[in-house]
């Protein structure tokens, strides 16, 4: 991005501000200045001259020309350049006056000819050539001004008059501020760093306000409905009166110059040219068009064909009427004989467009705002832009009321933020009111409420979500270095205890013995992966404002899917057999922090083929792993822990091997094996997965540790085998059937059975070891039998039939 002093001296008075001081405000905002040069040095004063007459030089490529330089005679010029011809105004270097590229001119006599002095190209008096097109770089420079500048001729003002006494930085923006795409946007942070007021260019000229409708509306086709943002157009009625040279209208030199500072290559076609100017100042590109020349109704397509597969155009009876950010069919741009001017707004996704320019190779002014994250909203500030810039040149009459045609669903941001957490984090104390008067030409809307400050975010700001965004804000406007350093106080304190990082180190020794191989995945999916793998129904993924890849754009919401690619990568190396788990954070834009726990078996779970011992990965394994973790590390009662089927379960899981896990009705996590057909696609054997929600866990841990008597008596345990139906809650009916009973010390789960009468009644035996003991006496048989009695009592209250 680039910024020129003259430029921002229309909207803020720089007087008294000198060109150091600017570098370094950018520098300090954050917005790091590249390199910086001041062309108002490099030449001696130039003067304005008019070539009379061209006579082309036999058998060489020059020309003589009679050039008037405001004396009373005119001058002789030999000039190469292939552009020169009668009645242009140029930049003339007379002899004794020194130029940019170091020549000294005198007069000289070329090919019999005497030459007093010459006339300039932008390169030879200083201009860059990478600014240049090919054909301007064999060319003199012709000026065009507002003037009569047939008045100028003679004046030693001909750098001034053409914007070239000028100082340009060029500006590094980070991602984060490509709202500085618009160079307005810099206008604002500079007017508020230097404490000054910033100019309204609306009031230069008078709002004229029409009834014209646009004559044609956009269709978005299906396909790209999600790639276009926001759609705005406008009708502006125009003038018949600026008519320069052969029935064209030309950008006047000053402008030009300007675009040539800020390395856009002009077109030599105005509406092109102007254009490229709004969206530059604005961040906004824009399509001028005449809506005489439209038959029929508009229409934005990914018109695919065999040389590009993305190819985002605007099209008109199958007609392109421009590939959107690549070009434009001139044939619909507006000349001087139009009356009316189509004025096209559009805002498309980045990503989508970052892919249209690697399909072309090339770089556009447009293109480069296309593809950058910037308000979908800039058309509100560009259309102003269009009407000033078209009073400029004298061309405007009146426009019609902005027409939105689709709308963004992106709403200003508004986030409230505690004086308490600003002073933390920034280490000063400034009060509400100092604060609002950092913001004094940014377009932020701060309301006071004692403790706490209700910031209304510059609508045109992409990167301010959430109160640190803020913090970060104010820091940046106060100025990092005049927030005081302090060293940091660290205070020993032997008593403090991680708790959680030693449960998390107990869960991990434990798999870690089981075999199992500790990974660590990337955090970012595709938006649509992580939408489908949210199981734990997070709100407000964090989605990357610029991501590289349409695979790596949001945040995760479950470890799940990263931890499955990991097992098919394997997979697909030879490593068949795995037993994988992963502890990470995620996140989403409410701040909102949680620690997870993945674990996923594949394939045998033991293999020794030296005893000949294989074990299968199996649902029962993986829970007996849950069962350990959330009884043994986080001393949870199994009896108060329920599986239930997680009927919203993605498809990739299957529909009946699967379970919520639930307790005191929090959620605490899942554990599922693979739909067979996922697992296919995956390349992977039979597969099961747990995920346990870790933060939620620490929550509801039983943190109260009680010392148990050990029984010095033999216990006794009796065996029950009963038949449940399917539908049937194996955790609520031991809780009834064990209502009362005493002298019960534990209860497991030992069998699961089901044979071909059972499948048929859709029912399972289950067979559960009571074990009984007390720490006052050895129970009898009597007093066992007892308290059986009232178990097998309680089933049959519930109609439970004992085997």
């Amino acid at each position: 991005m680039y910024l020129t002093r003259k430029w921002l001296e229309k909207l803020i008075d720089l007087n008294g501000v000198k060109n150091e001081q600017i570098t370094v405000a950018l520098n300090s905002l954050g917005f790091e200045v590249d390199s910086f040069k001041d062309y108002s040095s490099l030449n001696d004063k130039l003067k304005i001259a008019h070539v009379g007459n061209v006579t082309p030089i036999e058998g060489t490529h020059l020309n003589f020309c009679f050039v008037d330089k405001g004396d009373d005679l005119v001058s002789p010029i030999v000039c190469g350049a292939s552009n020169v011809k009668e009645g242009q105004y140029v930049i003339l270097a007379e002899a004794g006056k020194k130029i940019a590229n170091g020549l000294k001119l005198e007069n000289r006599e070329i090919k019999g000819k005497m030459s007093e002095g010459m006339i300039c190209a932008l390169t030879e008096i200083g201009l860059n050539e990478k600014a240049l097109s090919e054909e301007e770089k064999d060319w003199i420079y012709p000026i065009v001004t507002k003037e009569d500048t047939y008045t100028l001729i003679g004046n030693d003002t001909a750098l001034e008059e053409i914007g070239f006494l000028d100082a340009v930085w060029e500006v590094d923006l980070t991602l984060n501020r490509s709202d500085a795409l618009g160079a307005l946007q810099l206008a604002k942070e500079l007017a508020n760093y230097f404490d000054k007021d910033l100019n309204d260019f609306t009031k230069n000229y008078t709002f004229k306000e029409n009834s014209l409708n646009s004559p044609v509306s956009i269709k978005i086709d299906k396909e790209v409905e999600k790639v276009v943002r926001s759609v705005a157009m406008q009708v502006i009625s125009v003038k018949d009166v600026l008519t320069i040279g052969e029935k064209e209208h030309k950008i006047y030199s000053n402008q030009d110059i300007w675009l040539k500072f800020n390395d856009c290559k002009t077109t030599h076609n105005f509406w092109m040219d102007l254009a490229n100017a709004i969206a530059i100042e604005t961040g906004q590109p824009i399509l001028f068009l005449d809506p005489s020349k439209l038959k029929s109704q508009l229409e934005i397509k990914n018109n695919k064909n065999a040389d590009h597969s993305v190819n985002l155009q605007l099209l008109s009876d199958k007609e392109v009427i421009s590939t959107l950010g690549i070009e434009i069919n001139q044939k619909y741009l507006p000349t001087v004989d139009s009356k009316e001017i189509l004025v096209v707004y559009l805002s498309l996704d980045p990503i989508f467009m970052r892919k249209q320019q690697k399909e072309f190779n090339t770089s556009t002014i447009d293109l480069q705002r296309y593809m950058k994250p910037v308000s979908s909203k800039l058309y509100k500030i560009a259309q102003d832009r269009v009407i000033y810039w078209l009073d400029q040149y004298n061309i405007y009459q009146s426009n019609s009321k902005l027409e939105v045609m689709k709308e963004s669903n992106e709403k200003q941001v508004e986030v409230s933020v505690k004086l308490e957490y600003i002073h933390k984090l920034m280490g000063i104390n400034l009060t509400g009111k100092e604060i609002k008067s950092l913001f004094k030409t940014l377009d932020f809307e701060i309301t006071d409420n004692g403790d706490e400050l209700l910031f209304k975010v510059d609508e045109f700001r992409t990167d301010i979500f959430h109160s640190a965004n803020i913090v970060e804000e104010i820091t940046r406007i106060y100025g990092y270095d005049n927030v005081q350093s302090t060293p940091p106080k660290i205070l020993s304190d032997n008593k403090t205890k991680k708790l959680d990082l030693r449960l998390q180190k107990q869960s991990e020794n434990y798999l870690l013995g089981l075999g199992f191989t500790n990974i660590k995945t990337y955090s970012l999916l595709s938006s649509d992966t992580v939408q489908r793998w949210n199981l734990f129904d997070i709100k407000n993924p964090i989605n990357l404002m610029s991501p590289l890849s349409k695979l790596r754009e949001t945040f995760r919401l479950s470890l799940s899917r990263s931890i499955i690619e990991t097992a098919s990568f394997n997979y697909s190396k030879g490593n068949k057999n795995v037993k994988l788990y992963e502890f990470a954070d995620i996140y989403n834009m409410d701040d909102l922090r949680q620690r997870h726990l993945a674990i996923l078996i594949s394939g045998d779970v033991i293999n020794q083929k030296s005893y000949d011992l294989s074990i299968k990965s199996s649902y029962a394994y993986l829970k007996g792993i849950c069962d350990s973790i959330l009884q043994t590390t986080y001393n949870l009662n199994l009896n108060e822990v329920e599986f239930e089927l997680n009927e919203k379960a993605p498809n990739d899981i299957h529909p009946f091997i699967n379970a919520k896990i639930t307790s005191k009705g929090k959620t605490l996590g899942f554990i599922y094996k693979l739909n067979p057909r996922f697992e296919q696609s995956q390349k992977l054997d039979s597969t099961f997965v747990l995920e346990l929600n870790i933060t939620e866990l620490q929550e509801i841990k039983n943190s109260v540790i009680r010392a148990q008597e050990v029984s010095k008596f033999q216990k006794t345990t009796r065996d029950v085998s009963f038949i449940l139906n399917l539908k049937d809650k194996y955790s609520e009916i031991i809780k009834t059937i064990i209502n009362k009973v005493n002298h019960l010390t534990k209860v497991e789960l030992i069998d699961i059975y089901q044979d071909e009468k059972l499948r048929n009644s859709n029912s399972k035996s289950v067979s559960v070891s009571f074990e009984f003991n007390s720490i006052e006496k050895q129970l009898t048989d009597q007093e066992v039998q007892k308290e059986l009695d009232k178990v097998l009592s309680n089933l049959s209250k519930l109609k439970i039939e004992v085997r």
